[in-house]
C-alpha cells in the first residue's frame, strides 16, 4: 500500500508539474549550438527530476554581430520565458536590463569574478593560467610570439591577463576570440592558441583547448543552480569552477599553412592531433596495377626488347632472300709508271650488278630458328616481369594498408595513454596516486608518439616506392581501399577454411596442383627451354657442317669502259658488256679441329642447361611448398590472434576503469595496455601477411587474380576442385 501511494505521488508530480519556458541565446545556428541545446535540456531534465517543475527550451535567439544585449532584450520581451541561458562565445560585458522575474545564467565565463549584483543572475567562470598551456611553444623553432584567443572575457580582463603572462623568450598577445583574429594570425604566420566553446572556430586555430567536457560541466552547474533558485535552496549566484583540463589539440593543416611544424616535445603535450584533411586522389588496387602495366619504366624497357628481338629475327631471315648489289671499280695508270706500256689503257671503269640467292644454308636456318626462340624468350621475360610488377605493386599496396591499420592502433594507444596520464595527474593532485605514475605514463606517451612517427615515416617510404613503380610524381599520396575491399580479388583466398587443412590429404592434393601449375606456367622455365632448344639446334647444325654444304646461286652483269690513248673502247679486243652466272657450293673438310671442339663445347653446354633446368624446377617446387605452408600458418594465426586481440581489449577496458578507481597500480594497467597493443598489432600483421603470402603464391603459380578474366578464374577454381575431389 505504501509503494502504491509513493507511485501515485510521483505520478501526480509528473502530471501536474509546472512547465517552465526557457530561452537560450546562442552564437549561431550550428552543430555546436544544437549540441549545447541538447546537453542543456538533458541536464535540466535530470536536475529538475522529482521537483514540481519541468523546464523546456521553447525559444532560441541567434546573435548577429555578437550583440548579446539584443538577445537578452528579445527574450525579456517574452513574458512566458522564466529563465534565460546565455550560451555564447562572444565577449560578455555586464548584462543590463535584467528582469527581476526571470533567472539568468552565463555559464561560459573566463577570467576574474564578475561584479553582478542581482541575485537572479548566475555566473560560472574559471581562472586561466596561460603559462601552463603555452609555455611549451618555446620548444618550437622560430616561434617567439603566440596569439592567445579567449571567449567570454571583457577587454580589461584580456589586457590584465596579457600583462600577467610572462614566458621567457615568448611574446604573448591575449585577444578576443573571433574568426577575424584567427585569420589574421594565419596571415601573419603567428601560431594561435584558442580557448573558446565555439567549435566552428576550432579549425582556424593552430592549437587550443578541447572544451567539450568543460561545456558539459558548466551546463550541469548552470541547470543545477537554476533548480536551486526555483526551489529556494539558496545556491550561490557566482560559481568558480576548476581550471579547464589540459586537453590540447593541434591542427596540422594550420601548421602546414603557416610553415611552423611542432617537434616531439610539443607533441607530447597534445591530446588530439587533427591531421590535415585533403582530398587525396583515390587509388584502387586494380587501378594501381593497370597503371604500372602501362607506365612502369622497367617493364617498358623489357617490352622494347621484344621489338629488338623481332627485328633481329627479320634481319637473320632476310639472308634467305635474293641479294642484289651494284659495284664499280675505277683505275688509273700514270704514264711514268714502269708498268706502263705504250698503247695500254691509262684509266678504266669496271661496273657490274651482282645478284645472289642462297639455295640452302643450314647455318642460316639454325640462326633463324634460334632468333625465333630468342623472340619467344623475350616475350616470356616480359610476361614474367609483368607478374613481378603486379606482385610488387600489390604487395606494396597491401603493406601501406597494413601500416595505416597499425597507425590507427598506435593513435588509439596514444590517446589511451594521454587519458590515463590525465587521470594519474588528477590522482596525484588529490593525493591518491604517486608522482612515479605520472613519470612512467609521460615516458610511455613519449614512446607512443615516437611509434606514431615511425609508422608515418614507413608509410611515406612505401608511398615513394609505389610512386616509383607507377611512374607517378614522388610527392603523390592517395586514399586507399580497405582490406575487406581487396580480399575477395584473390583466387587462393576462396574457401580457405573449407579446403586448406595443414597435413591433410586435401592439402597435399592442393600442393600438387600448385606445383604442377607453377611448373607449366613458369616463364623462367620456358625461357630456359628455349635456350636448350637453341643450343640443341646449334649442336645439330655444327654436326652437319662437314656433310651438308652451303649452296648459293649467283649472277653478274658486267660493263667495262676502257680508255686508251686512242679513245674510249678503242682496243675492241673483248666485248665491253656481258653476263655470267653460276652456283657456289661450300663444304668445309678440314677446319683445324674447330668443328670438333665446337661440338664438344655445345655438348657440355646442353648438359649444364639440363642440370640448371632440374635445379630450377626443384627450387620452384620448394618455393611453392614453403609459400603455401606460410599461407596456411598465416590463416591460422589470423584467426587466433583476432580472438586474442578481442579478449585483450576487453581486459584493458576493465583494467582502465579499475585504475581510474584506484583499485590497481599503474604497473597492472601498463601491463594490460602493452598486451593489448601487442595483440592488436599482431592481428593486423597476421591478417595482412595472409594476403601477402597469397600474392606471393600467385606470383609463383604464374597467374594473377588482378589481371585474369572471370572465365579463366572459374577454370582455375574448377580445376582445383577436380584435383581435390579425385
Amino acid at each position: 500500500m505504501k509503494e502504491i501511494l509513493i507511485l501515485l505521488f510521483l505520478v501526480n508530480i509528473s502530471v501536474f508539474s509546472k512547465v517552465l519556458d526557457v530561452g537560450v541565446v546562442l552564437e549561431n545556428n550550428s552543430a555546436c549550438s544544437n549540441n549545447a541545446l541538447k546537453v542543456l535540456q538533458d541536464e535540466l531534465n535530470k536536475n529538475f527530476s522529482g521537483t514540481e517543475y519541468s523546464p523546456k527550451i521553447t525559444e532560441k535567439f541567434y546573435l548577429t554581430n555578437h550583440n548579446i544585449q539584443e538577445g537578452v532584450n528579445n527574450l525579456n520581451s517574452n513574458k512566458k520565458i522564466d529563465a534565460i541561458f546565455i550560451l555564447t562565445c562572444a565577449p560578455l560585458e555586464n548584462i543590463k536590463n535584467v528582469d527581476k522575474n526571470k533567472f539568468y545564467s552565463i555559464p561560459f565565463g573566463f577570467g576574474e569574478k564578475k561584479a553582478i549584483a542581482p541575485s537572479n543572475v548566475n555566473y560560472i567562470y574559471s581562472k586561466i593560467n596561460l603559462n601552463d598551456f603555452i609555455s611549451v611553444f618555446r620548444e618550437i623553432d622560430q616561434v617567439n610570439e603566440v596569439n592567445v584567443l579567449i571567449s567570454n572575457m571583457d577587454s580589461n580582463n584580456l589586457k590584465k591577463l596579457e600583462q600577467n603572462t610572462k614566458i621567457d623568450g615568448l611574446k604573448v598577445n591575449v585577444l578576443n576570440s573571433s574568426e577575424t583574429n584567427l585569420i589574421n594570425s594565419i596571415n601573419n604566420g603567428i601560431p594561435s592558441f584558442l580557448i573558446d566553446f565555439n567549435a566552428s572556430l576550432k579549425p582556424l586555430a593552430y592549437s587550443g583547448l578541447n572544451l567539450d567536457n568543460e561545456m558539459m560541466k558548466r551546463l550541469r552547474a548552470a541547470s543545477l543552480n537554476y533548480m536551486f533558485f526555483k526551489t529556494g535552496r539558496g545556491m550561490g549566484k557566482i560559481i568558480e569552477v576548476d581550471e579547464p583540463r589540459k586537453d590540447i589539440y593541434l591542427n596540422s593543416a594550420i601548421a602546414s599553412k603557416i610553415g611552423i611544424f611542432p617537434n616531439l616535445i610539443f607533441l607530447q603535450e597534445m591530446s588530439e592531433i587533427n591531421l590535415k584533411k585533403t582530398e587525396n586522389p583515390k587509388l584502387s588496387l586494380k587501378g594501381a596495377v593497370q597503371r604500372a602495366l602501362n607506365s612502369n619504366v622497367d617493364l617498358l624497357q623489357i617490352k622494347q626488347n621484344i621489338f629488338t628481338n623481332f627485328y633481329s629475327t627479320k634481319v637473320v631471315n632476310s639472308q634467305r632472300l635474293p641479294q642484289l648489289s651494284a659495284n664499280m671499280n675505277y683505275s688509273a695508270l700514270d704514264s711514268r709508271s714502269p708498268a706502263f706500256e705504250q698503247g695500254a689503257a691509262t684509266n678504266s671503269v669496271n661496273s657490274f650488278l651482282k645478284l645472289s640467292q642462297v639455295i640452302f644454308s643450314d647455318q642460316i636456318n639454325a640462326s633463324v630458328y634460334i632468333e625465333k626462340l630468342a623472340l619467344d624468350s623475350s616475350r616470356k621475360q616480359y610476361d614474367q616481369e609483368k607478374l613481378n610488377v603486379i606482385y610488387y605493386v600489390a604487395s606494396t599496396y597491401v603493406n601501406i594498408l597494413q601500416l595505416h591499420a597499425q597507425l590507427k592502433i598506435q593513435m588509439s594507444n596514444y590517446k589511451l595513454l594521454k587519458e590515463t596520464l590525465d587521470i594519474a595527474k588528477i590522482n596525484y593532485r588529490v593525493g591518491s596516486g604517486g608522482l612515479q605514475d605520472v613519470y612512467r605514463l609521460e615516458s610511455d606517451v613519449a614512446s607512443a608518439l615516437a611509434d606514431i612517427a615511425n609508422v608515418k615515416g614507413e608509410i611515406r617510404s612505401q608511398e615513394l616506392y609505389l610512386n616509383n613503380l607507377l611512374n607517378y610524381p614522388e610527392a603523390n599520396t592517395y586514399t586507399y581501399q580497405t582490406l575487406s575491399d581487396i580480399a575477395p580479388f584473390f583466387l587462393l583466398s576462396d574457401n580457405l577454411s573449407k579446403n586448406f587443412y595443414l597435413e591433410s590429404d586435401r592439402s597435399k592434393k592442393i600442393q600438387n596442383f600448385l606445383i604442377e601449375g607453377a611448373l607449366s606456367n613458369s616463364n623462367t622455365l620456358q625461357q630456359l627451354d628455349n635456350t636448350i632448344k637453341g643450343t640443341e639446334r646449334q649442336y645439330t647444325s655444327s654436326k652437319r657442317e662437314r656433310y651438308i654444304p652451303t649452296v648459293e646461286a649467283f649472277g653478274n652483269y658486267n660493263k667495262n669502259n676502257i680508255i686508251t690513248p686512242w679513245g674510249k673502247n678503242s682496243d675492241n679486243k673483248f666485248p665491253n658488256e656481258y653476263w655470267e652466272a653460276g652456283v657456289s657450293v661450300s663444304l668445309p673438310l678440314i677446319s683445324g679441329g674447330e668443328i670438333y671442339y665446337n661440338n664438344k663445347k655445345l655438348e657440355s653446354e646442353l648438359k649444364s642447361l639440363e642440370y640448371n633446368k632440374l635445379s630450377l624446377k626443384n627450387q620452384l617446387a620448394q618455393q611453392v611448398l614453403q609459400t603455401y605452408t606460410q599461407l596456411l600458418t598465416n590463416f591460422v594465426q589470423s584467426y587466433t590472434t583476432k580472438t586474442s586481440a578481442d579478449v585483450a581489449q576487453k581486459n584493458l577496458n576493465i583494467v582502465k576503469n579499475l585504475y581510474a578507481e584506484g583499485s590497481i597500480t599503474i604497473t597492472d594497467f601498463l601491463s594490460a595496455q602493452n598486451n593489448t597493443l601487442t595483440q592488436e598489432l599482431k592481428y593486423v600483421i597476421d591478417n595482412f601477411n595472409l594476403i601477402n603470402s597469397t600474392l606471393q603464391l600467385e606470383n609463383l603459380y604464374g597467374k594473377s587474380s588482378l589481371t585474369i578474366d572471370e572465365s579463366e578464374r572459374k577454370n582455375i577454381l574448377n580445376a582445383l576442385q577436380r584435383e581435390i575431389e579425385n
